[in-house]
């Protein structure tokens, strides 16, 4: 079998060619069950945060993304190997759940507001599988869904999909509801060997998309002056 190798939007200016499917099929992944048997457990917890209106619901890190930069927001557990202890005190069922999974690298609740729009964009990598367990979302395809490469897909309360983060994609949602998920990332096979070392780079990777909102000429360095930076940038990054 090939080697599949790993992609990072930062060091390859945004732009993915890969070969990769844009949805995996997981139909025998032990994982896909067990999330999906617990989707009840696993929304009462969100359903307690969001009436508490919890402080720690906040904007996703990449504010240019969404219709604004509230229509999207996160409740985020682990974020790239860094558990956000107090999130995960207040989702004690989800997080113990999850930390019993492999390979998990980030995991957090994610809410998107009625008539929003997530623009096309390059994910941060291939190398893990993103999971969607839908907690809620109610419609057709036209008024609420996905678009991941060239195939289209919308969400199935308790179920779970996984697609390839690194393809161009977008989302939609034309209903009058808020869309609730939760978003897991699980190493592929071939990467659990290099947990660390990669929660580490996609760190670093978040840190410069922090800078790019900010400074945006960033975004305009040459690829070997941007993979100089990401590896510099790594090394200091810090993971549990």
């Amino acid at each position: 079998m090939e080697q599949i190798k790993p992609w990072f939007s930062f060091s390859e200016n945004a732009i993915y060619n890969g070969v990769e499917k844009p949805f995996f099929d997981i139909s025998q992944k032990p994982w896909k069950i067990l999330l999906e048997d617990n989707y009840k457990e696993i929304l009462s917890e969100l359903k307690v945060i969001i009436l508490s209106q919890n402080k720690n619901i906040v904007p996703y890190y990449n504010k240019t993304l969404a219709s604004t930069p509230t229509s999207w927001t996160i409740f985020p557990l682990i974020m790239w190997g860094r558990k956000n202890t107090d999130n995960c005190e207040k989702a004690k069922y989800t997080a113990n759940f999850i930390n019993q999974i492999e390979g998990v690298t980030s995991c957090g609740f994610s809410i998107l507001k009625p008539h929003t729009k997530i623009k096309p964009h390059f994910g941060d990598t291939n190398v893990m599988y993103r999971c969607h367990l839908t907690l809620k979302s109610s419609g057709t395809i036209d008024e609420i869904g996905m678009r991941v490469g060239n195939k289209l897909i919308t969400w199935e309360t308790g179920k779970l999909f996984a697609f390839c983060d690194a393809h161009n994609h977008e989302v939609w949602n034309n209903t009058n509801e808020e869309r609730w998920i939760l978003i897991i990332d699980i190493l592929r096979e071939d990467f659990l060997k290099d947990k660390q070392q990669i929660c580490k780079q996609i760190n670093a990777t978040l840190w410069w998309q922090l800078k790019f909102q900010k400074f945006y000429f960033i975004k305009h360095l040459p690829k070997w002056s941007r993979k100089w930076l990401m590896k510099a940038t790594t090394v200091f990054m810090k993971v549990d």
